[in-house]
């Protein structure tokens, strides 16, 4: 199926793309940098969604972009957005559920599965209406829950949820207790049977939460950095976990998944003796979970050997960098204090030495900074 885009809309996508690639920049980092607020301001949310799983390959993204302004066209031809919010929302949903949204594969989550294969997951589905029903004038947003995402089409009062994986899913409010027996996909058996298959609905959504089309993106990145630690690249899955932060910091279907990958990928970390990086994975899980004191005694000895190995490659930015860091946390024991004091007496006479009187400074107001009473 081909849909044509009109001139004018290509004439934007291509002066967009010239001004993103203009800037050198890698396309992952300038969405890193977007979102580091929580909010897109450089990029819409069409234009995040094919980002997160491009992997930096602007003639892809250029294509899904191409692709989805089409559908946007072949939707305003063929009318079926009317005065009538509520119907209109139904036969868009009925046009994406009998021209792309034909294959349920678990793994297919980015839109390029469905662009590409006609292959969708709970994700990629509620992505594509929300961001299309946002395109053509539906207001959407998203609830997300232990296991799964749909969607919530509000009009002024009235608000349609949207189970997205099922072509019968428009409007699930209708028949709660069908909807809780085909929830139960997404359990395993003995825990279907433990919280009651007719009570299923209600167990999600007490254990989920509203999210907007910005924070629904994030569930993307999560999808993607799932299946990159299943296939135990840890590092391209915790860079897709930090992304996926970035857009959802408050997921509520990814918490396990997360402790996970912080005990894994840190422990390799540091068994690679990358003391460095182990212990940045470290604190951010200290950030994401301060009460877990697994974390803080990993994140500890981590900057411990750190610090020393910084020492040795006489790295004094990284090591005033980490010592900054580690004061940010507040977790460091008398132990670790005395340590980087010790540390700090060395760089301040090593600098000095190199006549470093920049850094000398900046390495005494440091070293004072942590010996206050």
């Amino acid at each position: 199926m081909i849909h044509l885009v009109n001139k004018h809309t290509i004439i934007l996508l291509l002066l967009l793309c010239c001004e993103v690639l203009a800037s050198g920049q890698k396309l992952s980092d300038q969405l890193l940098a977007d979102i580091e607020d929580g909010e897109l301001d450089n990029f819409s949310r069409i234009e995040a969604a094919f980002l997160i799983a491009a992997n930096n390959d602007s003639a892809q993204w250029q294509q899904g972009l191409m692709w989805f302004h089409g559908l946007v066209e072949d939707v305003r031809q063929k009318n079926i957005i009317g005065f009538d919010k509520v119907p209109s929302a139904e036969k868009l949903f009925l046009y994406l559920h009998t021209t792309w949204l034909i294959h349920y594969q678990r793994e297919a989550t980015t839109l390029f599965d469905i662009m590409e294969r006609k292959a969708f997951n709970c994700v990629s589905a509620t992505v594509l209406y929300n961001l299309l029903g946002d395109e053509v004038g539906l207001k959407t947003e998203a609830f997300e829950t232990p296991t799964h995402v749909y969607s919530i089409f509000t009009n002024i009062a009235e608000q349609v949820m949207v189970e997205n994986t099922n072509s019968m899913g428009f409007n699930i409010m209708k028949n709660l207790q069908r909807y809780s027996e085909y929830l139960r996909q997404y359990y395993p058996e003995n825990e279907a049977l433990k919280i009651g298959l007719d009570r299923l609905y209600a167990y999600e959504n007490s254990h989920g939460r509203r999210i907007n089309n910005t924070e629904l993106l994030g569930l993307i990145a999560y999808n993607l950095a799932i299946f990159w630690a299943e296939k135990k690249n840890f590092e391209q899955a915790y860079a897709k976990l930090t992304l996926a932060q970035r857009f959802n910091a408050d997921s509520r279907s990814n918490q396990k998944f997360e402790i996970s990958l912080y005990y894994r990928w840190g422990q390799m970390l540091f068994d690679q003796r990358d003391f460095l990086r182990a212990f940045r994975v470290m604190a951010d899980a200290c950030y994401r979970y301060p009460d877990n004191n697994d974390f803080r005694q990993n994140c500890q000895i981590a900057f411990v050997n750190a610090l020393q190995q910084l020492w040795r490659d006489k790295d004094w930015d990284e090591t005033e960098a980490i010592i900054w860091e580690m004061a940010d946390l507040n977790i460091a024991s008398k132990r670790e204090l005395e340590l980087q004091l010790q540390v700090l007496q060395r760089w301040m006479d090593y600098l000095r030495l190199q006549q470093r009187s920049e850094e000398t400074q900046r390495a005494a107001m440091l070293y004072q900074q942590l010996n206050r009473p």
